[in-house]
């Protein structure tokens, strides 16, 4: 539905902006697909999770992160790489990565770091899942595009509505998972907490001990009785009943 909202209300920008980008990207051989991408698809983002409306500019925003954006090409040789080794790696190579252009862009993270928090709330949220998305916006259509054009030529510009179609579903699911108040790093963000929690309250043992021994200590020593004056006061009395007895005497 997001998808479709976008492209109802913006046809001009997601649909041309879209060919624009891929035609760059195909000029460079997909060497400066982070750039050209990663802005088109902030601008969807934007409009999706902050109803930003998008200008014809903000199409190219992500030349102006063009040193950390570039290396995402190694992510999609890495992936075309495992396409060609017997095509399973491929599909979990793209499932386990499919946030990295998303995160570097939105959260402004390293190239490296974004691979890493892909794959992790990939694997938290259900990989699976993930990769039935895969299918159903990126393998099926093309699949489906390609029979369909082979008997029909016209039908192969339906081609150019593909990636736009692509990008906004990929938005959709990004805005979805990623909430602006979570933590880039989720993971961690998660298990900090509760180790903090887990030593407070020995913490605080410690220091009411440590008070408790301070006031005892502070006690003045109460007097101590002792048993030599119990038999001195006996040995006086004793004195002065023999004294009566001599003088009665």
């Amino acid at each position: 539905m997001d998808t479709y909202r976008i492209i109802k209300e913006e046809p001009v920008i997601l649909i041309l902006g879209g060919l624009v980008v891929q035609l760059l990207t195909m000029l460079s051989m997909g060497i400066l697909a982070g750039p050209f991408l990663g802005g088109y698809i902030l601008l969807i983002i934007y409009f999706l999770r902050e109803n930003k409306k998008p200008s014809f500019n903000d199409i190219f925003s992500g030349l102006q992160e063009f040193g950390k954006l570039f290396p995402y090409f190694l992510v999609l040789l890495l992936i075309i790489i495992g396409f060609m080794l017997l095509i399973l790696p491929g599909f979990l190579f793209a499932t386990w990565w499919l946030y990295v252009l998303p995160l570097m862009v939105d959260r402004k993270i390293s190239f490296s770091e974004a691979m890493r928090i892909s794959m992790n709330k990939v694997n938290e949220t259900g990989f699976l899942m993930h990769l039935v998305f895969l299918l159903l916006i990126s393998v099926i259509p093309i699949m489906l595009l390609n029979f369909l054009s082979a008997m029909i030529p016209f039908l192969f510009v339906l081609k150019i509505l593909l990636p736009p179609f692509q990008a906004g579903c990929l938005a959709s699911l990004y805005v979805d998972q990623f909430r602006p108040d979570e933590p880039a790093d989720f993971h961690h963000a998660d298990t900090e907490p509760k180790a903090a929690t887990a030593e407070f309250p020995s913490q605080h043992v410690e220091a009411a001990e440590a008070q408790t021994n301070e006031v005892e200590e502070s006690k003045p020593a109460a007097p101590e009785t002792s048993d030599h004056s119990g038999s001195d006061t006996e040995r006086r009395d004793d004195s002065h009943e023999n004294d009566r007895e001599q003088k009665n005497n």
